[in-house]
């Protein structure tokens, strides 16, 4: 049998002379179109952009940056990034969100408590390709900008402090618009809250904890990462309203295999808490609002929402290329609970399922960036996930 070595798409092409073979670089730049459909958003269509990159040429973190831009037919626009970068020689690590959108959601009230969906619908990376008549449909206008720097005190374990501001604007409720306030979910929320139903903002300060042992951000083969981040929100800021927020995350990932590290078991745990004052309904916890938007495979964006959210996923990484390690496969298993206080639902009183696998493509051995494509399925319906760099 053949020794294994790892290789990606580059040196296949290379192999089959359809590519002349280049020198291995630090860092590797990915652009993919966006095109999709919808019946909210009409025709979409745009770009995505991954970068994995070294910050410390003498060192092993690997910084990464994602970014897209996209417009639709019915003027709806995304623009953000997110980043996960290393600085000073890795002892500082900068952790950011910027987004400004005009977009659409569709929202299904707080809890996880059963809410029937249509059967045999299929989503596209966490957004509806068909309508729902279970969902109601929100527009609005979008600004973040969240930014945290952690400084490393020892060994992985860093800390430090982060900005965070969020403004909803021009918030459009389709089912208060066609005379439903009775059953408004967004609409009755901000008012038994306090809210204006169309524009509230959330700014605050927070302190931010962080172990990160993980042999490479884009693609783990073994270590830990911990994060605890607690927001305080205030009005003296800009806030609506009064909030803290406390946000704890941990993934670890085992090499089933240690000589090799092919076969990796992977887990993540996820919570996001009110802990105290009220939270807009649009910043409540819920499905894909995590800042890389990957909970919830199998769900669109928003699906289950609440005061606090609790969401866990295991996934098996296996290789199926023998030799090359470039074509790879996964499996997974996610469960989600989230509360509803104002009908004494809390964590845990309901569980909602997704599972699915995928098959991954090595695009660049050396910052381990792969390609992904999943098929997640919730309850009754299903989604097509494709992107770069893993899930979690």
């Amino acid at each position: 049998m053949s020794a294994f070595k790892q290789l990606d798409i580059k040196d296949w092409l290379a192999q089959k002379r359809w590519i002349k073979p280049r020198p291995p670089k630090d860092h590797f730049l990915l652009i993919v179109p966006i095109v999709a459909t919808n019946p909210t958003a009409g025709f979409i269509y745009g770009a995505g952009m991954t970068y994995a990159f070294k910050t410390n040429p003498h060192g092993n973190r690997i910084s990464t940056a994602t970014a897209n831009a996209t417009y639709s037919t019915n003027h709806l626009l995304t623009l953000n990034m997110k980043s996960y970068a290393f600085a000073l020689k890795d002892k500082v690590i900068l952790n950011g969100d910027w987004r400004y959108l005009i977009n659409y959601e569709n929202t299904y009230g707080l809890g996880t408590e059963r809410k029937e969906a249509p059967q045999g619908a299929v989503d596209l990376n966490g957004y509806p390709a068909s309508e729902d008549s279970v969902a109601q449909h929100l527009k609005y206008n979008q600004v973040r900008v969240h930014e945290t720097i952690s400084y490393e005190i020892f060994k992985n374990f860093f800390a430090g402090i982060g900005l965070h501001y969020d403004y909803h604007y021009n918030i459009q409720d389709n089912t208060l618009n066609i005379g439903d306030t009775a059953k408004a979910f967004h609409y009755n929320y901000s008012v038994a809250h306090g809210f204006n139903p169309q524009k509230y903002t959330t700014s605050g300060l927070s302190l931010n904890f962080l172990l990160d042992s993980r042999d490479n951000a884009v693609n783990a083969y073994t270590g830990f990462y911990v994060n605890v981040n607690y927001r305080v929100n205030l009005e003296t800021f800009g806030s609506s309203k009064n909030s803290t927020v406390l946000l704890t995350e941990f993934r670890s990932y085992l090499p089933l295999d240690p000589a090799s590290k092919r076969h990796i078991l992977a887990f993540w745990l996820y919570g996001d808490y009110v802990a105290s004052g009220d939270l807009p309904y649009l910043l409540l916890p819920s499905l894909g609002y995590d800042q890389r938007q990957r909970t919830g495979r199998g769900y669109t964006f928003g699906r289950f929402r609440g005061e606090k959210m609790l969401y866990g996923e295991s996934e098996y990484r296996f290789p199926i290329s023998a030799n090359t390690g470039i074509l790879g496969g996964v499996l997974f298993l996610n469960l989600t609970s989230t509360s509803d206080e104002a009908n004494k639902v809390a964590l845990f009183d309901y569980l909602r399922l997704g599972w699915g696998g995928g098959l991954r493509i090595m695009l660049d051995k050396r910052s381990r960036t792969r390609l992904q494509i999943d098929i997640g399925v919730g309850e009754k319906k299903a989604g097509f996930y494709l992107g770069a760099e893993e899930t979690f």
